[in-house]
């Protein structure tokens, strides 16, 4: 336990530094718990050609995509639904981003990072970045 003075120092006292310490323990639990628990969180984005990055279109409508891959350059298309785009030669190990839009006048739209290799899904069109993504959502 800290003395007085480390105390100060650090702008906790008494009963605020042991509250402050039972807090950094349950959040290094739930840190624990929430690391143990990811197997069985919704399914990650699939797997593809080592130098590959892809998104898919898996919902109702088509939309406006975009792959950006180090090493393979930014990709942009418009996808039906079922439809896939795939940016290849990037560089294997990096992490790229997929990117949705509503259509090509839409300024704001969802991304995720995703490991060059992997393809991920875009189930669900929602506004301001809250789409729903194979990798994290079970819809």
């Amino acid at each position: 336990m800290p003395s007085r003075a480390d105390q100060g120092r650090q702008g906790l006292t008494g009963d605020t530094a042991i509250t402050h310490s039972v807090i950094m323990r349950l959040m290094s639990l739930s840190l624990l718990v929430f690391t143990l628990a990811s197997p069985l969180a919704p399914q990650t984005a699939t797997e593809v050609e080592a130098d590959a990055l892809c998104v898919r279109n898996e919902s109702q409508r088509a939309h406006l995509f975009a792959v950006d891959a180090p090493g393979a350059g930014r990709l942009l298309q418009e996808l039906a639904p079922g439809e896939r785009l795939c940016a290849t030669g990037a560089t294997v190990g990096a992490t790229g981003v997929v990117s949705v839009f509503e259509d090509f006048d839409a300024l704001e739209g969802c991304s995720r990072l995703v490991p060059v290799g992997q393809s991920e899904s875009m189930r669900r069109y929602v506004d301001f970045d809250r789409c729903f993504w194979q990798s994290n959502s079970d819809q």
